[in-house]
């Protein structure tokens, strides 16, 4: 599932306390913001039907306004990477708290994916939302990352790859894979048969 809400992407800040005629309130600055993005998602009528939801964000920001000419293309490209406030946590904290109880029914079993922010022209965030199962398999972790240098977590995406082989068997875990791999990746494996899985 793909959302996109249009609009600069808004974070997530600590709850204010106001006190009137000796009474002290909690209240959330951003309940308005909130309420206007709930709105949002209830009028697209997406279903909330995830067991285990994995969630992933490009948050698209508004670039700044004085920029020398060489720099304004790149700033329109979408590809820049935005390196001021606010942080990706406090975004993520907001939109998942929006989400919560119309999209994803819960946020313990919420598991994030690639979480981003980037110059753009036209600021919205754009929201990924794919179901996965509840044993992790190689595909949901993010390999461009991984190096030589962090070898635990090669070692552990070997360890699952195989576990998944012995125990789905290889048609079950093709039919995994249909379900949560890229369609590349997805016929990259079907070749393999049953080639060993040797680490780099």
């Amino acid at each position: 599932m793909k959302i996109i809400i249009e609009g600069i992407p808004i974070p997530q800040i600590r709850m204010r306390h106001a006190t009137f005629r000796g009474f002290t309130t909690t209240y959330d600055p951003k309940a308005k913001e909130k309420k206007a993005i709930k709105q949002t998602l209830t009028s697209k009528g997406l279903d909330g039907t995830y067991d285990f939801p994995r969630v992933s964000f490009i948050f698209y920001m508004p670039i700044p306004k004085s920029l020398t000419k060489k720099m304004i293309s790149l700033y329109q490209s979408e590809r820049l990477k935005h390196d001021k406030k606010p942080d990706v946590d406090n975004l993520i904290k907001l939109y998942l708290d929006c989400m919560d109880g119309i999209i994803l029914q819960g946020d313990q079993k919420v598991s994030l994916g690639p979480c981003i922010k980037l110059y753009s022209p036209n600021p919205r965030t754009v929201i990924w939302i794919n179901e996965t199962a509840s044993i992790i398999t190689p595909q949901e972790l993010d390999c461009t990352f991984l190096s030589v240098e962090e070898r635990d977590i090669p070692s552990f995406s070997e360890e699952v790859y195989l576990r998944d082989w012995n125990i789905l068997g290889h048609s079950a875990h093709l039919q995994c894979l249909d379900n949560l791999a890229p369609v590349c990746a997805i016929q990259s494996l079907k070749g393999m048969q049953d080639i060993p899985f040797h680490r780099v």
